[in-house]
């Protein structure tokens, strides 16, 4: 048991802390407080010009629905991109596409804002949930992940979520943009890991993170 904890310790530690905020919303929280903590932990361009460090680690915790959905999805991705990569690893990846597809949607949002293409109320548009994670830690499973069924596994989840996640995407909108950068940033990062992997190995008695795992 220690073994396994030690070895999942991104994806048990990420997917403890989600399911416990999501514990916290549904039975402790009176609604009003719920739409505080959402409202406080929103990526979006208000909270971001004052705290953007906190407001994005805080907002792949908290999500406004679908937790369970959202949950599974996380661990059908998690798991399988840990088991390929290590833990350091995994988390740079779904680090950096959370970041990206949050940076990159809501900069569009504001170009569009001061082109007077939206309201002011953009500002403040509740943005939460581990979305971003859960799409690039999908992709770069299927793309890079170790054995035929975790892959097709994770394919699957993608498949299911995809028209849910990009809809709105001619339109713009925030989320089904940072959805599509953080499943590119996933591919990409996955990429360039799996080349630094490569290259390591290549170099006699360097250990590779995940080939411990096998196929």
């Amino acid at each position: 048991m220690g073994a396994f904890v030690k070895r999942y310790a991104m994806p048990l530690t990420f997917l403890g802390l989600f399911a416990a905020v999501w514990m916290v919303q549904a039975l402790v929280l009176p609604p009003d407080a719920r739409h505080a903590v959402i409202a406080w932990a929103s990526t979006n361009l208000a909270n971001l010009a004052v705290n953007p460090v906190g407001t994005m680690i805080a907002s792949a915790f908290v999500a406004e629905g679908a937790q369970g959905v959202l949950l599974v999805a996380a661990a059908i991705g998690l798991f399988p991109l840990t088991r390929r990569f290590g833990n350091l690893r995994a988390v740079v990846l779904v680090a950096a596409s959370h970041v990206l597809g949050t940076l990159v949607s809501q900069g569009i949002a504001l170009v569009r804002l001061e082109a007077g293409l939206l309201s002011d109320s953009i500002r403040t548009i509740p943005d939460v949930g581990p979305s971003y994670v859960l799409c690039a830690a999908l992709v770069a499973a299927f793309l890079y992940g170790h054995g035929r069924v975790r892959r097709l596994l994770a394919l699957a989840g993608w498949c299911a979520l995809a028209p849910v996640l990009l809809d709105g995407l001619p339109a713009l909108e925030i989320a089904a943009v940072g959805h599509l950068v953080a499943m590119l940033a996933g591919g990409l990062i996955g990429g360039l890991l799996l080349l630094l992997e490569r290259r390591r190995s290549a170099v006699p008695g360097t250990p590779v993170p995940g080939a411990a795992a096998g196929a």
